[in-house]
């Protein structure tokens, strides 16, 4: 499946950029907050896409960032949300504003948002907080070196910020250090699995 669409901006509209690429032009559905950092009319820009297929209908929405449609990708998971729920809810707040309320369970500045109700709000945090793969400045600054370590066990549906502390402290034992690689990978995995169940 394609990653993305480079082309020539054909049109902008309140919810969508037109793309023309090789003589295809593409409408691709997007936020107000991508819309806003796209380029102007007969300028090159580049949109991050995920195609939504239904029996009868389907639909290109694109991002101006990877990170942006990582968390849209994720906010289509939570039931209730759907395709034009999750845009609507990004056309309303940066991405990475959304992640530091979600991550504080701050459901107040959350439902502040247009399109998301205090009960979404409640389901979004509880579906995916310490989840997403998208990461905070923050996190991205006291990122570890054991990124597939982190994701493997993250993804057997642990807390992203539980894991990196866990990952970091079993990999300060000496006798984990001293294994190595594959062998080393697993035992941190094992230990961090025990650590992050008791």
């Amino acid at each position: 499946m394609f990653n993305s669409i480079k082309g020539i901006v054909t049109a902008k509209g309140p919810d969508y950029i037109r793309l023309e690429n090789s003589g295809i032009e593409w409408e691709i559905k997007t936020t107000a907050v991508s819309l806003s950092k796209f380029p102007g009319k007969n300028h090159e820009a580049k949109a991050f896409v995920y195609l939504h297929h239904k029996e009868d209908q389907m639909s290109l929405f694109g991002f101006s960032s990877d990170d942006e449609r990582s968390l849209y990708l994720d906010l289509i998971s939570v039931s209730g949300v759907g395709p034009k729920g999750a845009l609507k809810i990004l056309s309303g707040i940066p991405a990475m504003q959304f992640v530091e309320f979600l991550e504080n369970e701050d459901v107040t500045a959350l439902s502040s948002i247009p399109g998301l109700g205090k009960k979404t709000a409640q389901k979004i945090i509880l579906q995916l907080k310490g989840k997403l793969k998208i990461e905070t400045e923050k996190d991205k600054e006291s990122g570890t070196e054991h990124s597939e370590l982190v994701e493997s066990i993250t993804s057997m549906g642990f807390d992203r910020k539980l894991v990196k502390k866990a990952v970091t402290q079993i990999l300060k034992d000496a006798k984990v250090k001293d294994l190595k690689d594959e062998k080393r990978d697993q035992e941190v995995i094992r230990q961090a699995i025990i650590k992050l169940s008791s």
